[in-house]
């Protein structure tokens, strides 16, 4: 992906709020995020929309996706995913996907630490993720309990993202100590999804056999599927 002369569309709506990005010519020029409490398919579309308006551009002018594909809301992924799959086919553009984990640690990227990554995934679980500084994959994405972090080895880690001070909490008796960041537990949004391509570039998905199975990173089961069970 040529990130010098195209215009590229960013895309999270992972967590509880929606982002969007556009970038152009390796310049961000366009950021927003929005409120979810309305349903996804209300507010992504014409967020598009209003962001291409507003910078004079067209839909055809597209010619990249970066999206956010979990792990989240369900919902949020559900929606995010098919509006990225529809632009990306209808405008025979190349679609990349990353982590909301790996998303998050990239606040804290060559900072001299190692980075834990925590997301409230409900249910008194969490979605988490261990990277070293730059990056690498120490414990990969997964569901968990707070306590399982304990096993981890994760002592003196930064510690990022909507969960950390459930875990803090949770294994605050264990002796391991975590770096608090500043803004951690802020959502990082769409934009940085541009620095994480340049960084560490995902898989193009670019035929429509890949596109249409491709599925959101989940980790679990949703609410109503473990209810069903239950």
């Amino acid at each position: 992906m040529d990130q010098q002369r195209k215009l590229i569309l960013a895309l999270d709506t992972s967590q509880s709020a929606g982002s969007i990005a556009l970038q152009r010519e390796g310049r961000l020029i366009y950021s927003v995020y929005f409120d979810l409490s309305i349903t996804h398919s209300e507010t992504l579309m014409p967020q598009i929309d209003a962001a291409l308006k507003f910078c004079g551009f067209l839909p055809k002018d597209i010619s990249a996706i970066l999206l956010c594909n979990g792990p989240g809301s369900f919902t949020g992924l559900r929606i995010g995913l098919a509006t990225a799959k529809g632009i990306a086919f209808g405008l025979n553009v190349p679609l990349y996907c990353h982590d909301a984990l790996k998303l998050c640690a990239l606040q804290r990227f060559q900072c001299g630490r190692n980075i834990l990554t925590v997301i409230d995934a409900k249910m008194r679980d969490i979605y988490a993720a261990l990277y070293d500084e730059n990056l690498n994959v120490l414990e990969a994405p997964r569901v968990c309990k707070p306590e399982e972090i304990n096993t981890w080895n994760a002592d003196g880690a930064y510690i990022l993202g909507s969960a950390s001070s459930i875990v803090s909490n949770a294994i605050g008796e264990s002796g391991m100590e975590f770096v608090l960041a500043a803004g951690g537990d802020e959502i990082t949004g769409a934009a940085a999804l541009f620095s994480l391509q340049e960084l560490m570039p995902a898989e193009e998905i670019g035929d429509f056999e890949q596109l249409a199975n491709l599925e959101p990173l989940y980790l679990r089961e949703s609410t109503a599927q473990i209810k069903k069970k239950g």
